[in-house]
């Protein structure tokens, strides 16, 4: 068996932080997990073993190459998370689906009809129905982003119609903005059936937490509500491990948002939790 952490190789000219902890953390269990981009692979999926890994090898996915990971996955490489798990992951449109069906609770979320060309007149009464139900300001989320780079929070209707028009095809949500969360969140890491470690997240400036974009994090106890909601989610999307992040509803915790490829390094330095270890482990158990 031979173990890989792949990684993108267009969004990342170096070998990513994540994936050095995750390699460290193998190296430490006596492991080696390879770092690889998805740019080294040239997968001819027109015959079995095309991918150029074996059947057995394992993968720590890093990236949100779903086509490589399935791949990978049909020719027997055991991938964690699966590709069906950060496909579902990677479409918040589908994250909040998924949820939905399982009743666990989150912000109010509207889905913004498909749309071949963009954005035009034609959207107008999903729009002003939107603004009905959710009201402003309201939270505007691109179906597909990270770091919260793609998340906006819209202030009235005009904003709204030019939000919309700039997404030309692209898929968006819509959600409710929960005031009472402005500008904090909890992060729960999940691995396996645990809650590995959490963090409470800030931000002064922005109605977004994460540390990313300015945020700052300390050490979390989450409740067992919280606690159950995060491990509830990830059984929901097929994941092994995850980053969750939770608001503070009105009547109890919403689940914000759910990333299958979560950074670790603020999570590690305030809590002292080595999550690169705990993933790692986790993984390694599907190998027996």
């Amino acid at each position: 068996m031979a173990g890989y952490i792949v990684y993108n190789g267009f969004w990342n000219g170096d070998v990513p932080d994540p994936v050095r902890r995750l390699a460290a953390a193998g190296d430490r269990l006596g492991v080696t997990l390879s770092p690889i981009p998805n740019t080294a692979f040239a997968a001819e999926i027109s015959r079995t073993g095309g991918s150029g890994l074996a059947a057995g090898d394992l993968v720590l996915c890093w990236d949100k190459d779903v086509r490589l990971l399935r791949a990978l996955e049909a020719d027997g490489v055991i991938v964690q998370n699966s590709a069906d798990a950060v496909a579902v992951c990677d479409d918040k449109s589908l994250t909040h689906i998924a949820l939905s069906r399982q009743g666990l609770p989150q912000p109010r979320t509207m889905l913004a009809p498909m749309t071949y060309v963009s954005y035009t007149e034609a959207g107008e009464a999903f729009l002003q129905t939107a603004a009905e139900r959710l009201g402003f300001p309201l939270v505007f989320k691109e179906c597909f982003g990270s770091l919260g780079e793609q998340v906006y929070l819209v202030a009235d209707a005009a904003e709204l119609r030019a939000r919309a028009a700039s997404m030309k095809h692209r898929p968006f949500v819509l959600q409710e903005f929960i005031a009472g969360s402005a500008g904090t969140d909890k992060r729960l890491y999940v691995v396996g059936d645990r809650v590995v470690a959490a963090m409470r997240r800030h931000s002064d400036g922005d109605f977004r937490a994460n540390i990313g974009a300015g945020g700052s994090g300390e050490a979390y106890t989450p409740t067992a509500q919280e606690e159950e909601l995060a491990k509830k989610a990830c059984q929901a999307l097929g994941l092994v491990f995850a980053g969750v992040d939770l608001l503070d509803g009105p009547d109890g915790p919403l689940i914000c948002e759910v990333n299958a490829s979560a950074h670790m390094a603020a999570l590690e330095a305030c809590t002292g939790v080595d999550v690169a270890g705990e993933i790692v482990q986790k993984a390694l158990a599907f190998l027996r």
